[in-house]
């Protein structure tokens, strides 16, 4: 095959990047900007285990004060306790700097849309077992 006889025209190089009326996008042409990576956490070091769910975590936001705080400290000892309900304890409140009654108040919130389910008792820690919006019964 002899490339010399076939010669193109210069609209000709165009034509090959467009498929079905869109122009095709040409991947060495145009690089894309360098990535960071995303941070990670230490061995021993605290991290949030996600995913959190945004059909969980948005109506979660709206419940007043402090609510985002609440919602990821919740997900933090549900991933550092393993279990759900969790005990929503002092300790883990001060991490975020959120105090017991802020939170007692954001979660009897987050129990009227179907968020949580709280069980409060006199001079202990709360027991809030997390639960989606559709499955959790409306108060």
């Amino acid at each position: 095959m002899d490339l010399a006889t076939y010669s193109a025209k210069p609209g000709d190089l165009a034509e090959l990047f467009v498929v079905r009326g869109e122009r095709r996008i040409d991947k060495r042409a145009e690089a894309s900007p360098p990535s960071a990576p995303l941070p990670r956490h230490q061995p021993g070091e605290r991290f949030i285990r996600g995913p959190i769910p945004m059909a969980w975590f948005k109506p979660a936001s709206t419940c007043g004060g402090r609510a985002e705080a609440v919602a990821v400290l919740l997900w933090y000892a549900a991933g550092y306790q393993r279990r759900n309900p969790v005990k929503l304890s002092p300790t883990v409140l001060r991490e975020l700097n959120v105090h017991p009654k802020t939170a007692r108040r954001v979660l009897i919130r987050m129990a009227k849309l179907g968020l949580v389910r709280n069980e409060f008792s006199r001079g202990r820690s709360p027991i809030v077992t997390i639960t989606m919006p559709d499955a959790a019964p409306m108060d």
